[in-house]
């Protein structure tokens, strides 16, 4: 299935980039962690913001992007209702792990994946590419592998990796891979309540995870503490479901009388003092 036309990408092309390559990095201390990172690392700024391709640094040499585990069967996947949004997590199995592109020599292990959403089909992510906004925002948060866990990593500088996926909804039937996740949406509306989903559930961004184009900058996290941590990994082009799919989320509770009808934190805008370097990879090949 093709979706429209956004800034000249279809669901099956990727964005062409040119040759440009950013200046080298330098190692620096963070005085703030005190460990010393690459000095793109540093420049930090809050999420989510709006990407625009003419304003971004175009670059082919990183190395590829690879996801591994992340559409593996075996173990045990549950998803939650937390009152804010859902959340998946994977049990008793090897975690996903996320390499190379922005990363470089780091491991980031996966820790969860959740959503955003409001309340039209219009407005439900986060990020904004090139004006828009798209139905939901998805999240597979990791965690870099120096750090114990989490906990340990969320608040340094290249302790976090975010990879993010916008969800369109249109009128068309549903995602069947999506449908995984939205079946056991139905069964956590209560806040707190939990259920098994298949441990394949993450199929659906498969073919976006491959696409060889992303963006890549230094934010923060969306939601508390927000802290500046985080290697963000967006990809443009949406991932099509069904209204109906998108709407199984805005029916989970917040509390016993209100339901989430809105986990969207607002654009962030960077100071003036402040540079903020989006970059475009495309350098990319299929992951296990």
């Amino acid at each position: 299935m093709t979706g429209p036309n956004v800034a000249g990408v279809t669901k099956n092309e990727c964005i062409c980039a040119s040759d440009e390559e950013p200046e080298q990095s330098q190692l620096v201390e963070d005085h703030e962690a005190h460990v010393l990172v690459a000095e793109w690392r540093l420049h930090k700024f809050q999420s989510p913001i709006e990407l625009k391709h003419d304003d971004s640094i175009h670059h082919d040499h990183f190395e590829p992007l690879e996801f591994h585990g992340h559409w593996d069967k075996g173990g045990k996947a549950f998803l939650k209702n937390t009152g804010k949004t859902a959340v998946l997590r994977f049990e008793s199995r090897e975690l996903p792990v996320l390499v190379g592109g922005p990363l470089h020599e780091d491991t980031y292990v996966f820790e969860q994946l959740h959503f955003h959403w409001s309340a039209d089909d219009t407005s439900g992510c986060e990020h904004i590419f090139e004006g828009r906004a798209y139905s939901m925002e998805a999240h597979a948060v990791h965690y870099n592998t120096k750090y114990a866990d989490f906990d340990e990593a969320h608040d340094k500088p290249d302790g976090l990796a975010v990879v993010g996926f916008f969800l369109e909804a249109t009128d068309n039937e549903d995602n069947p891979c999506f449908n995984k996740l939205t079946n056991a949406v139905k069964k956590i509306v209560e806040i707190g309540s939990m259920t098994c989903v298949p441990t394949d559930c993450l199929t659906w961004i498969k073919e976006e995870a491959q696409c060889k184009g992303y963006y890549t900058y230094q934010g923060s996290l969306t939601t508390e503490p927000y802290t500046e941590s985080v290697t963000w990994i967006l990809y443009p082009t949406p991932i099509h479901v069904s209204r109906e799919q998108v709407a199984y989320f805005r029916n989970m509770k917040s509390n016993e009388k209100t339901t989430i009808v809105n986990n969207v934190r607002p654009l962030q805008t960077p100071p003036e003092h402040k540079k903020l370097n989006i970059i475009y990879a495309r350098s990319h090949r299929k992951s296990e």
